[in-house]
Parts: structure tokens; sequence; C-alpha cells
């Protein structure tokens, strides 16, 4: 097994029609790798763009057909393949190869060796492992990014056992993600010394995806990394290469996309974090604040279809019905969330802004999304989230004892009965123009700044409403 491999940089997709990434895909703890299986005819293997992974010279990039269901039904053919290379000209600037050879070998299996050990280095073994070579096709890139070849003579599928082979005749950077976790857990300490107490695997036969050295080695494609959750230990993990191939079968193939919707509460670094089951609002001048975004779990080459998203409260929408996205040639790639409103990506909106609008009680605020094209599955086209108004108005929140004057004020007003309270002044649209701790009984606060119109004085929990004329 190899224990080169880290994650070095993250791979950012571009807009998509009026979306766009808003993060790095690897640092989103809710992508996961994604497998394209289970139909006659379509992509087969790992699409999911994440990070990168260098291959010298010479390395096979192996994907194991029989491990993806569907893949291997004798009759089929295997018509084309795909693939992602990539260029980091800071990190990695020698490479830069575009020469790569597709291979298909005929009576490939795991032998004892790789499923017990992840390794084998006679080169005997790798022979009797690879099985035959039936077909041998060069390609070379004109450009980065993802490559798809038709295969110059289609391959019939005769059996299970057969491999697929991505050679690079140079020094390349190939795109793909982290798969699974396949160990236990190791200390830093431990990994540098060579010590792997908790590092046990004892069945590689799941492995998708192998490499093979021409000089030494057919290995488990595998990696270690930090294991974050618990730093700084280590651990194994799958690597998933960005490497599919296309299975021509009886059944027409159906593009499809799975779109999913879903709010979020906000961002913490470069991490989406979760929006809570629901929200009550106490105070007309509270907030809901809801980032809408949406993922493709499906396919990414569903090119035709017109994809609408809205965004309802209580039934009401507010994106006038919903905001139409016609695919055509630009497709929604797998993997990762995507923004549906610019930077800061969420729709805030104040309690009172919602009494305005004649809101009250409890209500569900919901984004959707529906597909005109292939949308498999329909759960997850929605997500509501209810909210609660436990205040009606800012004039029911008025407190008796604290009062405020003059009012209208000008450059200045009182408030009284407000020893030792925490006084704040909001405007119309939510801005905290005053913030005093600890006031007097009589504080007076400077309005010589403040524009014209309505504002609203918070005593601890009172609140009064004051106009400013000047």
């Amino acid at each position: 097994m190899k224990k080169f491999y880290m994650i070095l940089a993250a791979l950012l997709i571009g807009s998509v029609c009026f979306a766009q990434k808003t993060m790095s895909i690897s640092n989103n703890p809710m992508i996961n790798g994604n497998s394209v299986n289970e139909k006659a005819t379509g992509w087969y293997g790992n699409g999911t763009p994440a990070t990168y992974f260098d291959y010298e010279a010479g390395e096979y990039l192996i994907m194991r057909p029989e491990t993806f269901a569907g893949a291997t039904t004798a009759g089929e053919q295997v018509t084309k393949v795909k693939f992602y290379n990539y260029q980091d000209a800071d990190e990695y600037p020698a490479y830069t190869s575009m020469s790569f050879t597709i291979k298909i070998y005929e009576g490939s299996a795991m032998n004892e060796d790789l499923i017990n050990d992840g390794y084998v280095a006679s080169s005997d073994d790798n022979a009797t492992v690879l099985g035959t070579l039936v077909r041998t096709q060069d390609f070379t890139a004109t450009s980065y990014g993802e490559q798809t070849v038709e295969l110059n003579e289609p391959y019939t599928i005769t059996n299970a056992n057969y491999w697929v082979v991505l050679q690079c005749n140079g020094k390349s950077l190939l795109v793909g993600n982290k798969g699974a976790q396949i160990s236990g857990e190791v200390t830093a300490t431990q990994l540098q010394n060579d010590e792997y107490p908790d590092m046990t695997i004892s069945d590689f036969s799941d492995a998708q995806y192998l490499i093979y050295n021409t000089d030494s080695y057919l290995d488990i494609d595998a990696y270690y990394m930090f294991f974050y959750t618990t730093q700084p230990n280590v651990a194994a993990f799958w690597v998933l290469p960005y490497f599919q191939i296309y299975v021509q079968g009886s059944g027409e193939y159906v593009p499809t996309s799975d779109f999913e919707v879903k709010f979020f509460g906000g961002i913490s670094g470069n991490q989406l974090t979760a929006a809570q089951a629901s929200y009550t609002l106490t105070s007309a001048t509270d907030e809901l604040s809801l980032l809408p975004f949406f993922a493709n779990n499906g396919n990414d080459d569903a090119v035709s279809g017109t994809v609408t998203f809205d965004l309802t409260i209580d039934g009401i929408s507010l994106m006038n019905g919903g905001s139409a996205m016609t695919l055509g040639d630009d497709t929604i790639p797998v993997g990762g969330w995507y923004n549906l409103l610019p930077s800061p990506y969420a729709y805030t909106m104040t309690a009172q802004e919602m009494i305005d609008a004649g809101l009250s009680g409890t209500f569900d605020v919901c984004l959707t999304v529906s597909y005109t094209g292939n949308d498999p599955d329909l759960t997850n086209n929605s997500h509501c989230i209810p909210v609660t108004l436990a205040v009606t108005s800012v004039e029911e929140n008025l407190a008796e004892e604290v009062s405020v004057y003059p009012n209208p004020a000008n450059d200045m007003f009182t408030v009284a009965n407000a020893e030792g309270a925490t006084i704040v002044v909001v405007n119309s649209l939510g801005q905290v123009v005053a913030n005093i701790e600890n006031a007097a009984a009589n504080q007076t606060i400077d309005a010589s700044n403040f524009a014209n119109g309505t504002y609203f004085v918070k005593v601890n929990e009172s609140v009064v409403k004051i106009n400013v004329v000047k």
C-alpha cells in the first residue's frame, strides 16, 4: 500500500449558470464519494472531483469493473472512458504530461496476496493478476480538465474478470476524492516510527481501484492522512480517482440528475454549518437568516431540461414563483453544494418584517427544486423549517416602566428608568446604531448622526419605538 498520498489542495468547480461553488469540495464534511452504478447503459466508476493525486511516468491507474454492479454483463460493450487531469504549476511544476494510454486486460483477478496484503512485489505475479492485454489506445489531451475518450474499437465484455487501465506516459496530476476509511487509527508518532498496532486491514477485496508500477509493484490505491476528528491520529482511506467507463447495454441510457436542496445556518471558516431544526423569534428585531443551497447527487451528464428553485414562506413565493435554469452545454457537476444567492449567500428577514407581511404563529419556510428531466429521488427536493413568531408586534413589547423622550427626537433623546440596563438602538434595517451597557437611570442617547426615520430602543427585553425627525 502506498504511504505518500496526502490531500494537498482543493479543486474548485467553476460557476454553473447563476450558481457557483462557495468552498472547496474536499473541505465540505457533507460530501461523500459518488459511484455511478446499477444501470444497464451509462457511466460506471467514481465521478467526484475533490482533490488531485500525483502519478509517475509508467504508472497504471486500474479500475475494477466487477466492483460496480451492472458493469460486467456479458455481451455489453465498453465504448469510452472518462478521467480528469489537472495542473498545479506552483506545487508540481514537473507534473504536466498530457500523454496517456488506455488498456484493457482480460482474466484479471485479485490474487491472495493482494486480497490479504494489498501489495504484490513480484513482476511475475503482476502479470498473472493483470491478465491478458486485449486493447490498447494512445490518447493525448489538448487541455487540462475532464477528458472523455471514445474507444477506437468497443470492447465486448465476456465475463467479470476484466480491468480497465489508464497508463500515465509522463508525470501527471489526476483528480479524484477521498473514499471510505479502511483502517483503524494510529498516532502520527506511531506512523513515523512504522508502528501500526491499530491500522489493520484484513481484506482488500473491495478495492475499486489499484495502482501498478511497471518496475516494481501492484498495490491497492489508498493513502494515509490525518484523521481530523481525533487529531493528531492518522488513518488509511481509499483513493477514488475520477475514472469511469461507459458501458453500452441493451437498454437506452437516460441522463439523470438527482437534485437536493437544503438550508444551512451559516459558514464557519470554510465549512457550511447546519441550520436549526426550527426557529422561534421572541423579539421584533430578531432575525431569521438561512442559506439556501443545492446539490446534484446523480450523474453530471444531464444536458437538457429545466431546473426550477423556489423559496417560500407560509406558501408564499419569494422568487415570483421560482427561478428557472435551463440545462444546455453546461451541466451541474456531481459533488458539493452550490449557492442560490450571492455573497453572503443568506436570506435574512426580521420578525417585524414578517409581522408587517401578515405572518403570525408558526409557519414553514421552504426551499424546493423541481426538474423536468429524470430525477429518481423526489424526497430530497424540498427542505422546510418551521418558524414561530412569539411576538405579535413591536408595540406589544413596549415596557410600561421604560420611557423615551422626546418622541419624536432631534439630536438627542433620553431613556428613562434604564438604570443598570443594556440599551441597544436599532434602525428599521435591523442595524445597531447605538449600544450602551450599564446605563444610567436617565440615559441620554446622542442622535446627531442618526438619519431621519424609525428606531427601536431595546432596554433589556423591552422595546420602545421612537422617530427621529430633523
